[in-house]
Order: C-alpha cells, then sequence, then structure tokens
C-alpha cells in the first residue's frame, strides 16, 4: 500500500496478509510518524478504508491524521492508482545471481 505526498514523496508499507482494517490502522500509525504535523490522506471507499476501526482511528489520534474520502468510484483522481498501475503493467523483476 502506499500514500503520495504533496511534494510527490512517497510512503509505503509491503505487507503479505489480506488488506483489512488493522493492516491500515498499521499504515496510519506509521504514516503519521513520518510527519510532525497532521497528515491528510485520501483514501477510495475500499471496504478496510470505510470500516469501524478505521474510521475511528483519526478520532483517536485528532491531532496526527484526518481521513478524506475520495467519491464512490473515482480512480481518475486517485493518482495512487497510477501506481498500481504501473505496477501491473510492468513488475519488478527478480534477479538471480
Amino acid at each position: 500500500m502506499s500514500a503520495i505526498g504533496t511534494k510527490g514523496r512517497m510512503h509505503f508499507r509491503v505487507f503479505t496478509e489480506t488488506f483489512d482494517a488493522d493492516v491500515m490502522c498499521r499504515f496510519l500509525d506509521r504514516l503519521a510518524g513520518h510527519f510532525d504535523h497532521k497528515a491528510h490522506p485520501v483514501v477510495d471507499r475500499h471496504s478496510a478504508h470505510c470500516s469501524r476501526k478505521v474510521r475511528a482511528w483519526p478520532t483517536d489520534h485528532p491531532d496526527r491524521v484526518e481521513l478524506h474520502f475520495l467519491p464512490p468510484y473515482s480512480p481518475e483522481l486517485n493518482p495512487d492508482e497510477l501506481v498500481n498501475a504501473d505496477l501491473e503493467r510492468c513488475p519488478p523483476r527478480h534477479n538471480r545471481a
């Protein structure tokens, strides 16, 4: 999963488990730790993003994160979708020595 900052800096986390509310909350905690000011992630309407646990996380950490939700089905507004599209078109190659 990844987040792209306003200046183009990418923050990401690689995970192998199913993407759910717990994974998203850990990502928010890690993301917020990278900044000395409040982070404003813009998220799509994935079920993990809309879960009670994820919606409660910013309420429990009001000085660290404020979530902003994209309109339903609007991938053209989500720059993170471009990252996913690049990875799908050109997956990383594993070079073996």
